[in-house]
């Protein structure tokens, strides 16, 4: 009869090659894949709830703002904004950031493939995933804004992450002091201990990118969002260029990376910060979302965040996570070289940050953003004309490029906390920089692969890519429960 099944027949269809396909990928390829689709799938899942609320709040008048929302953004920040405080705070976070992620991006590739001996391509694959829990900050941030933790009559949304911060980071210094990283495997015993760490730093920078949003008004945006965090990143990732020399010859390359997680317990300074009161606006709520996920900015922003992965800044900069490499294409990866071509690298960097933000307030943030994109990306080409054993050339490119990608980094956190809730501070800008980790994975797959060829081809692939990051951060809009007014 035509419904009895040929089990021989669903055994050949196509379908099943595909699975057989998804099963043998390697772990960490299944692990990419599962990030992207549950990242894709929640925001699916809100943009359908968001739709659904929204025409119910349309149709019986609902908007939501009750007051004017630029005068009633400046009643939110009063009491809380203060401007020395959190910009020494965040500045804090960001230069652990950085000097975490410095050490790890410089020397966990120099590590591999000097010491354990591993392949280009898997120690690309490497550093492409030891980042992996920062592509779930979403959903760590979504619990962080529906969830506030009661204490002593008040409700926190912010303070008791960096409690749990400086427990991880704890926690993770000694996975790394009680492994034996030099011998053991690498996937099995080193991957998880480097994690460890870098998971901590995760929770660090999704709290502290929080609270900067919760308390810093628009007009400020790309100064504290854009300019003190990339300084203070820069400054770390200067320090993780010289520091990590002398700790390899006292404790080698153990305590290289221990030295690095002991900067992220300054997350507990956090606690002296005052904490705003949960207001209407500021609460988790059905409204927010459905203001906030039905908006076309919202998929922009994410968008932005993702393709920048693509640009020079992953090969270009320390802090992209594939600078060694670049390095190893010219001249050499040895300690000394890495060392001081990463330090130059980074000093360049930081008067682009300290511009960045400040040139973005005052002019506009989009109007900037277009501008250092397109310098940027002509920054990116000069690495074509680049030749081997051309140290100085290379240290010259190097650093204008730095100097670019910091103001142009400036600009693009100003956009993100343009594009930010305050109801969903934490859930909708750590989406964004979710997206931004998500896209480090194939990015890293594919610049490995370009550099197989040469650095010149991996420079022009970049460097073209560039323009999808100009064309839809161009399209950023405000909207109504976006924080700012203008862009």
């Amino acid at each position: 009869m035509w419904f009895i099944i040929d089990v021989g027949a669903v055994k050949d269809y196509p379908v099943s090659p595909m699975l057989s396909r998804l099963a043998s990928l390697k772990f960490e390829h299944k692990l990419g894949i599962a990030v992207f689709v549950c990242t894709v799938s929640a925001y699916a899942l809100l943009l359908v709830l968001g739709r659904r609320w929204r025409k119910g709040f349309e149709a019986k008048g609902i908007t939501y703002w009750d007051a004017p929302k630029g005068d009633r953004i400046g009643e939110l920040m009063r009491g809380v904004w203060e401007p020395r405080k959190v910009s020494l705070l965040y500045g804090l976070a960001y230069f652990s950031n950085g000097y975490v992620r410095s050490t790890y991006s410089l020397w966990i590739p120099l590590f591999l493939l000097n010491v354990v001996g591993v392949s280009t391509f898997e120690a690309a694959l490497f550093v492409g995933l030891m980042y992996f829990s920062w592509s779930w900050k979403m959903f760590i941030g979504f619990v962080a804004d529906g969830v506030p933790i009661p204490w002593r009559g008040r409700r926190y949304r912010r303070l008791p992450w960096f409690v749990l911060t400086g427990i991880l980071y704890a926690l993770g210094i000694l996975v790394i002091l009680m492994g034996d990283i030099e011998t053991a495997p690498v996937w099995t015993v080193t991957f998880p201990a480097v994690v460890a760490v870098l998971a901590a730093g995760a929770f660090y920078d999704m709290a502290a990118d929080s609270y900067a949003v919760d308390v810093t008004p628009p007009d400020y945006h790309a100064r504290v969002l854009g300019s003190v965090s990339t300084a203070g990143q820069s400054i770390g990732s200067a320090l993780a260029a010289i520091v990590p020399l002398y700790l390899i010859g006292v404790g080698g390359y153990k305590l290289v990376f221990v030295v690095a997680g002991f900067t992220g317990l300054t997350s507990l300074f956090f606690l002296t910060a005052r904490e705003p009161e949960l207001e209407s606006e500021r609460v988790f709520s059905r409204r927010a979302i459905a203001f906030t996920f039905t908006e076309k900015t919202v998929v922009l922003a994410a968008l932005v965040m993702f393709a920048r992965s693509f640009t020079p800044q992953k090969i270009t900069a320390p802090l992209g996570g594939m600078f060694t490499f670049t390095i190893r294409e010219v001249i050499s990866a040895d300690p000394s070289m890495v060392s001081v071509l990463g330090l130059a690298a980074t000093l360049a960097g930081l008067p682009g940050a300290l511009l960045g933000g400040s040139v973005s307030d005052k002019y506009g943030h989009k109007k900037t953003f277009i501008a250092s994109s397109v310098a940027f990306a002509f920054a990116g080409l000069l690495w074509a004309t680049m030749s081997k054993g051309a140290i100085v050339w290379f240290t010259v490119v190097a650093m204008l490029s730095s100097f670019l990608e910091r103001f142009w980094t400036g600009t693009i956190y100003g956009l993100m906390a343009d594009a930010t809730p305050l109801a969903l501070s934490s859930t909708v800008y750590q989406m964004y920089m979710s997206w931004a980790w998500i896209g480090n994975i194939p990015a890293s797959i594919l610049i490995g692969y370009l550099l197989s060829f040469n650095l010149g081809v991996t420079a022009l692939v970049t460097s073209a890519l560039t323009a999808a990051v100009l064309i839809l951060g161009s399209q950023i809009r405000p909207y109504e429960a976006g924080k700012a007014t203008k862009v």
